[in-house]
């Protein structure tokens, strides 16, 4: 007899089942699959909150984008808010 068929069936004795039992040795030994999904959420749940302040302490506020148009007569852009205030002007000194 070796040494694990030795282990397995003093096992079996002591547990009262007699020598056929239905328990795998990780059942045996407590390691379930709850176990351990709870410890692989936990892990998660602890990397997102690092990332999250992370990203909170460490990131610079983005200014507000200014919203731009095709200069009209022009190869380039020009503020829109500029150009909406006062656009008789713009055509004006478009044309000096």
């Amino acid at each position: 007899m070796k040494h694990r068929d030795r282990i397995n069936s003093c096992r079996a004795m002591n547990s009262g089942k007699g020598a056929a039992s239905s328990k795998t040795e990780t059942e045996d030994e407590g390691i379930d699959g709850t176990g351990v999904a709870f410890f692989i959420g936990a892990v998660a749940g602890a990397a997102l909150m690092a990332w999250g302040i992370g990203s909170a302490l460490f990131s610079s506020p983005e200014p507000d984008p200014v919203k731009t148009m095709k200069a009209p007569g022009r190869d380039y852009r020009i503020p829109r808010a500029d150009f909406e205030r006062d656009p008789k002007s713009y055509f004006k000194d478009l044309r000096k």
